[in-house]
Order: structure tokens, then C-alpha cells, then sequence
């Protein structure tokens, strides 16, 4: 195993660790009379889900999974709208792929680091529903981290150890409210994320199109009523 990838699986399990111990912290207190939905501000880790890469062409453009971990933080505008600034840690896992039109066995790809900022809007509303659905869309940025591994496909670590890509993102959701913890909570989130293309990366990835991204993740979040 390399060192990126022991530290990138540090990193989750810190993730992991972190939000199982807030939902351990929270306790009757926090059940005391609050109204159900989000506060003003509002905090979450999802230390798990994934990431699909897709759009490339068998050749130079590959095709490869993630697995996903994060952070995000919230400020409502209202019960019905929010903004929303959100880290996305992704660890290129080994697996097999296609590359020059040819199958490639277990294989890593490159981790992947998404930053963006987003607007979250509840078409019904978030106030007093305990499962209430949202829409999102976002821009920002999608980098690339090259590795050891990679260089056979022209990613080369030495040469480029980071690209960023441009990119937007769209898809929805659901939050759980908690009656018993009106402050805690979780989400089950899905986004389409189009990565637009950079002629100055490597073939390996988004230099002459558009690439896409298909991302689940479930975590849990805590919002400040006060």
C-alpha cells in the first residue's frame, strides 16, 4: 500500500471516527422542545460513497471508480433555501479498467479532490418534515493527484502531480430530521458532476472533452437551531 493511500484511508477513518462520536455526544439535552428541520447553520461528514467517472473513450480517455469521503457546511437563508460549501475526498482504488482498448487488471487511479459551493433548495420545505427532498447545483473545482501507479498511462507523477478541471454539479437528496435529536441528522445525497475539459492535462482524463461523474454518498450532519 502507498503512503497517499495510508493517508488517504487515515483521513476516512478520521471522518468516520469523528461523526460516530458526535452522534455518540449527542444526548438528552438535545431532545429538549425544538422545532424539527434545520437551524441557521449546519455542519456534516459522509465518510462513505462513491464515485463514477465516466465519458471516456477506451483509448487514451479512461474510465474509473472512486470512493468517496467529505465534509460540507451550510447556512440557511430560510426553511425552503441554503448555500453550501462542501470538500469531496476520493481514493482511486485498484481495479480494472480499459486503456487503449485493451482490459487492464487491478490497477490504481489517481485520487480525486472536488471543491465546490452550492445552493440547496427544499421545493416543500424543510420546517416540521421529518424526510424532506431537495435540489442542488453547484460549480467548482475537480483535481486530479497523480500516482505512482498512473504512469503507464501518461500520468505521471513526476510531471504533473495535480490537475484541476473547472466543473459543475446538479442532483438532489434527502435529509432525516430526528424527533429523539432535533439537532442530528443524515443525508443520502446524489450528484451529475460535468468536469469540463483542459487541454493542458494529459490524454488520460478530460483534455479534449468534457468528462462526467455520477457521486452517491450518505452521511450525517448536525444543525445549529440557534
Amino acid at each position: 500500500m502507498t503512503s497517499d493511500m495510508v493517508n488517504m484511508t487515515m483521513l476516512r477513518a478520521v471522518l468516520l471516527t469523528a461523526g460516530l462520536g458526535l452522534l455518540a455526544g449527542a444526548t438528552t439535552a438535545t431532545a429538549q422542545e425544538q422545532p424539527l428541520g434545520p437551524g441557521k447553520f449546519e455542519i456534516g461528514l459522509f465518510p462513505m460513497g462513491g464515485m463514477f467517472l465516466v465519458g471516456g473513450d477506451d483509448d487514451r480517455e479512461v474510465n474509473f471508480n472512486t470512493y468517496t469521503s467529505g465534509a460540507n457546511v451550510s447556512f440557511y437563508f430560510n426553511q425552503r433555501a441554503a448555500v453550501e460549501g462542501e470538500l469531496g475526498i476520493n481514493l482511486g482504488w485498484g481495479q480494472d479498467i480499459v486503456f487503449h482498448r485493451t482490459e487492464v487488471f487491478h490497477v490504481q487511479m489517481p485520487n480525486v479532490w472536488s471543491y465546490s459551493g452550492n445552493i440547496v433548495f427544499f421545493p416543500q420545505g424543510a420546517a416540521g418534515r421529518h424526510l424532506p427532498v431537495y435540489l442542488t447545483g453547484g460549480v467548482g473545482i475537480v483535481s486530479l493527484q497523480s500516482r505512482e501507479p498512473t504512469k503507464p498511462f501518461g500520468y505521471d507523477v513526476n510531471v504533473n502531480p495535480w490537475e484541476r478541471f473547472f466543473a459543475e454539479n446538479v442532483g438532489g437528496g434527502v435529509k432525516v430530521f430526528r424527533t429523539s435529536a432535533p439537532n442530528w441528522g443524515f443525508r443520502a445525497d446524489y450528484r451529475y458532476i460535468l468536469v469540463n475539459a483542459n487541454d493542458s492535462a494529459p490524454a488520460f482524463f478530460a483534455k479534449a472533452k468534457n468528462r462526467g461523474g455520477h457521486r452517491i454518498y450518505f452521511g450525517l450532519f448536525y444543525t445549529k437551531k440557534q
